[in-house]
């Protein structure tokens, strides 16, 4: 029998999470050069846009982009790289990546046979959940900080103006938003025994909310519908313009985390395996 000190070395050795880390270095290496990529892109082409931008504003074809924050201001750089890089790129198909791989993490291991090699680890299913949450968090700090220089970079080549203080926050209130996807996914994941039917749930429920932020956007009668829907907290067009965070709805986003990372460990405690 383990003794406490014994115990508390094993779980202090974080073993899962490393393990977890060194599985996921090809998808994170993959989206980071992906993501980036696409950063630098959208900085890149703004001056080639910027005229076009501008006529658009000026004759209202922007207007049908009003339920997304910040279109009036698609003309400016800032606007451009909201619109095109954040509110649609950033957190919508990079919410929807996270959350597909989040959701499959553990019910691959239940699909493929692999779950009685990693419950035969000397931890709790409790442990298993921490570990496996954290083993996914480098994945998003290398993407969203490696995008956010390249964001910088870029706007260095090309000669505007950004403020990178700014630009800074952006990606520090982007981590609550996709702490949270990643620990909702991690609870679906302990609901499905099928990695596919899991993460194409958690697919379509980042779909979902996306869509139901923007109705709330776009018809005031349906704001109420925003408040279920990850993104309403996640403010990223008020952080680059104007240098401002919602601090209520990242403490909602924290909470909302450490709300599924619960809900996942209890459930995965009492969940029958069968091996």
């Amino acid at each position: 029998m383990q003794t406490m000190s014994q115990r508390i070395r094993e779980i202090l050795r974080l073993q899962l999470t490393i393990q977890t880390i060194k599985d996921y270095w090809k998808p994170t290496l993959i989206l980071t050069l992906l993501f980036s990529g696409m950063a630098a892109l959208y900085a890149g082409m703004y001056p080639a846009f910027e005229e076009m931008m501008i006529d658009m504003g000026e004759s209202g074809a922007l207007d049908p982009f009003s339920f997304i924050p910040g279109y009036e201001d698609m003309a400016s750089y800032v606007g451009f790289l909201n619109i095109e890089m954040y509110q649609i790129f950033w957190v919508l198909i990079l919410g929807i990546i996270i959350g597909f791989l989040a959701a499959s993490i553990i019910s691959k291991e239940i699909e493929s046979k692999t779950i009685d090699i990693l419950m035969s680890n000397p931890v709790s299913r409790k442990q298993i959940i921490i570990e496996k949450f954290l083993g996914l968090l480098p994945m998003v700090l290398i993407i969203n900080f490696v995008a956010m220089l390249t964001v910088m970079m870029m706007t260095i080549a090309i000669g505007q103006d950004l403020n990178f203080w700014h630009l800074t926050l952006t990606h520090l209130i982007s981590l609550p938003y996709f702490f949270s996807i990643v620990a909702i996914g991690l609870f679906i994941s302990t609901l499905f025994d099928e990695k596919m039917k899991s993460s194409v749930i958690m697919m379509a429920i980042v779909v979902a909310m996306f869509i139901f932020d923007s109705i709330a956007e776009m018809i005031p009668d349906y704001e109420a519908l925003g408040l279920i829907s990850l993104k309403h907290y996640f403010k990223p067009y008020d952080a680059l313009k104007l240098g401002e965070i919602d601090a209520i709805g990242n403490i909602v986003l924290i909470i909302v985390t450490f709300t599924a990372l619960i809900a996942a460990m209890l459930y995965f405690e009492r969940k029958d395996i069968t091996l």
